[in-house]
């Protein structure tokens, strides 16, 4: 019986015209423990943790703003509230984002809206007019993700799609918090051993947070390879010094933040060969097509 291989797909069965020069793509930093691969849909981080309380003015009223979370259409910057009716335990507030344009306005209670969601509570003294709060939304890491359909920090929309599978070479390293246990300072490529386990790794790399080697107060974090056993709260020895560190536990999966390029304007691709998340709908699909083509990425058919 003939061998049957299985050819895999190829960038240029995905992608079908860009413009000279690569200018369609854009180096991305990919989120730590994504493993995604060619033609993945992504999203990127835009929006960062809101805050769970808005920040009074300088109010007469001692009510507050809390329970405070974002939306699917929330902005980065300043959503600003400020006190336009007054009423005895009570109040009406106009609510403007980060643009400056308006959203309905608020009442004591819950708030719920696409952009900012929170709570206005009453106090022991009335608001007043002009009594105000404002809600600062950080900036996003701006890392990439697979595109995330619930997500709510600018994620859910699909922003680019990756040239080439995430780069795997990480996998068989792992992390682990270390203190120092003597003056001498870690060499990378020499082999460490568990004074009680008996597991043995390499070291890959380490960051030092605190303190020096000559010291003995470093500590921070070891990348190692090529583990053997399990390692337990101890002491690692090297050939040159015994207890030349110690750590606290076993280490754990090392999967940090990746570089990769992406297609994010101006391009034609074949729709059959993007890699979607689990559990994606086809109306979410056309939703995100849409929102690439909005860039420029358009779908291809006369293939």
């Amino acid at each position: 019986m003939p061998t049957v291989l299985t050819e895999g797909t190829y960038l240029n069965d995905l992608l079908k015209w860009e413009m000279e020069n690569n200018q369609s793509r854009e180096q991305v930093t990919i989120l730590a423990g994504q493993d995604l691969v060619m033609g993945s849909v992504i999203g990127k981080i835009k929006i960062g943790a809101v805050p769970t309380t808005g920040t009074a003015g300088t109010n007469t009223g001692t009510g507050a703003c809390g329970s405070v979370t974002g939306g699917a259409k929330t902005k980065v910057g300043v959503y600003a509230l400020r006190c336009v009716g007054v009423a005895a335990n009570g109040g009406i507030f106009s609510v403007r984002d980060p643009d400056g344009e308006a959203l309905p306005d608020a009442v004591m209670g819950t708030y719920t809206n696409p952009a900012i969601n929170f709570t206005l509570t009453d106090g022991a003294t009335d608001f007043a007019l002009g009594d105000s709060f404002t809600i600062t939304v950080p900036a996003g890491s701006e890392k990439v993700r697979e595109l995330n359909l619930s997500g709510i920090d600018g994620a859910q929309d699909a922003y680019g799609i990756l040239t080439a599978a995430a780069d795997t070479t990480y996998t068989t390293q792992k992390q682990v918090a270390y203190t120092s246990g003597g003056v001498a300072e870690l060499l990378l490529g020499e082999t460490l051993t568990g004074a009680i386990s008996g597991a043995t790794a390499q070291v890959v790399s380490f960051t030092l947070l605190s303190g020096t080697f000559a010291a003995g107060t470093a500590a921070g974090a070891l990348i190692l390879d090529n583990q053997v056993g399990t390692f337990q709260s101890e002491n690692l020895n090297s050939n040159r010094q015994d207890n030349i560190c110690t750590i606290g536990a076993n280490t754990s999966a090392y999967n940090p933040d990746r570089q990769a390029v992406a297609i994010v304007r101006d391009a034609q691709i074949v729709a059959d060969y993007l890699s979607w998340p689990a559990g994606v709908l086809d109306a979410q699909k056309a939703a995100a097509l849409m929102q690439l083509a909005d860039e420029g990425v358009v779908v291809r058919t006369d293939v």
